[in-house]
């Protein structure tokens, strides 16, 4: 083996090395994971509580996201495979490997792996004004003030975008005033503990709970910066997926997944009126634009 090929493995560039060293990871996740039960993982994964508990449903999600990427016949792989290019699949593998080590890091070594990769877990400031000024271009370089990613590190806001527009588009939402008028701030996890506590108006295609607590994670990014585990991203991705998908994975035939389900009987009135009465305010929600309406029976 020449020194270029050495460089490249060391650096992160040698593709199938990447992906050996991935599988090396996940046994490692997988021996710290054998005999716990990390059947509930989820409901840990977004958590703020550093415990057993979260340390046990980081590895559960990492292991996930790894073998979408190791194992060929994966959907991940049977999928993209065409579509990605070595650079694409390059950055994700750099990006577990990073995380599997930082997240060993911060566990005081729990995992033990032979070799750590030191990386920063937050973005700059720099970093995001570079990205808006010159977010115009349609080529450009724009210089890494840390040595995260840019456009993997802030899935976060994307997803949370995601959510609330949704929602909102989901029940029509135009805006929302004090009683006698003046603008009136309902913030999106509001909303969501609305429809949390008043599961009679709509079948959510996605657990709500499971929003509500993808919702609360992706703001400790957008409020501060620090960057999520990689894997986070990709499953809270995976899970909001029937929100906006309206195709079965199976038959890839068209699906219901992806619009809106009012519950029988209820109408967008019913829902207006009861969000009226919850937050004492003047909700305006116009029917004609509720995204993909369907009435559940």
């Amino acid at each position: 083996m020449n020194i270029s090929e050495e460089v490249d493995k060391i650096a992160m560039r040698n593709l199938e090395h990447s992906k050996s060293n991935l599988i090396y990871l996940k046994v490692k996740l997988d021996n710290y994971l054998n005999d716990k039960n990390a059947d509930q993982y989820l409901s840990h994964l977004y958590s703020s509580d550093i415990n057993e508990d979260w340390f046990e449903a980081q590895c559960k999600s990492a292991c996930n996201q790894i073998e979408k990427v190791t194992n060929e016949e994966s959907k991940f792989n049977k999928y993209y495979q065409k579509i990605l290019t070595e650079n694409d699949l390059l950055l994700l593998t750099q990006e577990l490997i990073c995380d599997v080590s930082l997240l060993d890091q911060i566990s005081g070594g729990r995992l033990a792996l032979d070799n750590q990769v030191r990386r920063d877990n937050y973005l700059s400031s720099h970093q995001f004004f570079l990205h808006a000024k010159f977010s115009y271009f349609t080529k450009k370089y724009i210089a890494e003030t840390t040595c995260r990613n840019f456009n993997f590190s802030t899935m976060p806001t994307l997803i949370r975008q995601s959510i609330e527009i949704k929602l909102k588009n989901m029940i029509g939402l135009e805006k929302v005033e004090k009683v006698g008028g003046g603008f009136k701030f309902v913030p999106i996890n509001s909303l969501l503990d609305f429809f949390a506590s008043n599961p009679n108006f709509i079948e959510f295609p996605v657990c709500i709970d499971l929003l509500k607590a993808i919702n609360t994670w992706t703001n400790t990014f957008v409020h501060s910066g620090v960057v999520p585990f990689c894997w986070q991203s990709l499953e809270a991705v995976d899970l909001i997926e029937s929100l906006f998908s309206i195709k079965d994975d199976v038959s890839g035939s068209l699906s219901l997944h992806g619009f809106t389900y009012l519950k029988s009987n209820v109408t967008i009135s019913d829902i207006q009126v009861a969000l009226n009465e919850h937050f004492n305010a003047e909700f305006t929600l116009n029917e004609s634009s509720v995204e993909g309406c369907v009435v559940h029976s």
